[in-house]
């Protein structure tokens, strides 16, 4: 069904809304545990990365409100087109980073718990995204959730990043080249 027809029916809105409301929650979730894991973990990188975490979950806050905001308004007839993801150039410029970071960077197994935990978040998010994407009929509603999926794979790859890097730098710097 296109949002054509959403705007006829309150109760097809409504089951557009719905996952998008699920969807701000999941990213102010996000937010609040990457903010306190940045407090909490003890390595720089670690804190770093919690922190770059945080702000895209921001980014992601704003966006999921304001596509929430046009179709609620509009009553389902305006759809925000949904840009493609820059993912893959941050997730090389995060990278980057972290390998300027050599040797000031030295992860405590306390990070690495706090990695992995943030990666199962990150993994959940996407699945419920990908769910969307299978429910909805309408292209541009599944555009915009393969935008958020783009987004939380490359959260994804930052962690497992992070992680590698920890657990076996050299393999890290290797897999650089």
């Amino acid at each position: 069904m296109g949002l054509k027809d959403l705007s006829r029916s309150n109760g097809d809105l409504e089951s557009v809304l719905a996952p998008l409301r699920i969807a701000l929650r999941l990213e102010q979730e996000g937010k609040q545990f990457f903010s306190e894991a940045a407090t909490a973990v003890t390595g720089k990188a670690a804190r770093q990365t919690f922190e770059f975490l945080a702000a895209e979950e921001d980014k992601h806050v704003r966006r999921i409100q304001h596509f929430y905001e046009t179709l609620e308004q509009s009553e389902g007839r305006d759809v925000p087109d949904s840009d493609e993801s820059d993912a893959d150039a941050r997730m090389i410029g995060f990278d980057n980073r972290m390998a300027q970071l050599r040797d000031e960077i030295r992860p405590t197994l306390s990070d690495v718990d706090a990695y992995k935990m943030a990666l199962k978040f990150e993994n959940g998010a996407e699945e419920f995204y990908a769910r969307q994407v299978a429910l909805s009929a309408d292209p541009r509603i599944q555009k915009f959730y393969v935008w958020l999926i783009n987004e939380e794979s490359m959260h994804a790859r930052v962690l497992n990043s992070c992680i590698q890097f920890a657990e076996n730098p050299a393999a890290w710097f290797e897999q650089r080249r």
